[in-house]
């Protein structure tokens, strides 16, 4: 007698343990540009004046005479926290014709939230990766593709610049994941790990590893991607960081009297709402909020532009 195939004694269903999907790793905007909760969604904040902090006016006092008088200067900048938002619709048939593992509801939810983290981020790096936005912008004239190439002597002109400018010494180095590929193969880098503490893999220099030859107190990887193609034309890929290094002062968070690189304003919180539309009979997932990133402190910023 015919026995029955494998295929028709097998009807396929899909696996609840496993499904495809796309995410960024991490993003780093709330490492670069501290997030600072506002009241309002539009006000001003102070800024001392640099130059009156650093000269040096006092003098010697003859018995009997008043000091040498001086001052700061003070101005004021503004900041405008303007929303930005996506929703997601599910219809009740999803919902209710969806197989496991698919959750629309926590994966719709997901890629809102998604959504709004990769404009912030767009928009930390855009200006921390700009055009005129720091006081000192360079290109190598060695690119760090090149074996040629001088990373740490270019890290260190930008260090002491940044040090010579606000008196305190760059803490933070962001570099784009289409430039981290150079540096940490770079023969420099290698040489000068070799009898470290990673001797294990010298090749595949840390983050870690290459902040603390520079003096750098952390480096952070900016590594999302995202897709620059209009929808339905074919896909185009790129680093939203670039082949870019910025060399900055960050404060931990918000602070007085520090010349932090930049914040990120903003106003209300985060938030990720779910409503009901009856008459579509859909839920909608949507997720918003209002930001505004501001460079703070060009002086306490160096950036490596283009430098592979």
């Amino acid at each position: 007698m015919p026995e029955p195939t494998a295929r028709q004694s097998h009807i396929d269903r899909a696996l609840t343990n496993v499904a495809i999907g796309y995410r960024n790793a991490a993003l780093v905007w709330q490492d670069v540009f501290p997030r600072v909760p506002v009241q309002k969604q539009s006000d001003k904040y102070f800024v001392f004046d640099r130059d009156t902090m650093f000269r040096r006016v006092a003098k010697v006092r003859a018995p009997g005479s008043r000091a040498a008088r001086g001052g700061y200067g003070l101005s004021t900048e503004t900041y405008l926290c303007l929303e930005k938002a996506v929703a997601h619709q599910i219809p009740d048939e999803l919902i209710d014709n969806s197989d496991d593992p698919l959750t629309p509801l926590v994966r719709g939810t997901e890629w809102c939230a998604d959504q709004v983290q990769l404009e912030i981020e767009n928009d930390v790096l855009d200006l921390v990766f700009g055009n005129g936005v720091w006081s000192a912008s360079v290109t190598p004239s060695t690119l760090w593709s090149s074996d040629a190439a001088d990373p740490f002597g270019d890290i260190e002109t930008g260090m002491n610049t940044v040090a010579l400018a606000i008196g305190r010494e760059p803490n933070t180095g962001v570099i784009g994941r289409g430039l981290w590929r150079y540096l940490k193969n770079h023969p420099d880098v290698i040489d000068r790990m070799k009898g470290g503490a990673t001797t294990a893999n010298p090749a595949k220099a840390a983050l870690e590893s290459v902040a603390a030859i520079a003096g750098l107190e952390r480096i952070l990887l900016a590594g999302a991607i995202e897709d620059t193609s209009l929808e339905g034309a074919a896909s185009t890929f790129a680093y939203v960081g670039g082949n870019h290094m910025a060399l900055l002062y960050v404060a931990s968070g918000p602070a007085l009297d520090v010349p932090s690189a930049g914040y990120t304003f903003m106003w209300k919180t985060f938030e990720v709402n779910r409503y009901r539309e009856d008459e579509e009979h859909a839920d909608v997932v949507e997720a918003r909020s209002s930001w505004d990133a501001k460079a703070t402190s060009a002086p306490a910023g160096y950036l490596l532009k283009s430098a592979a």
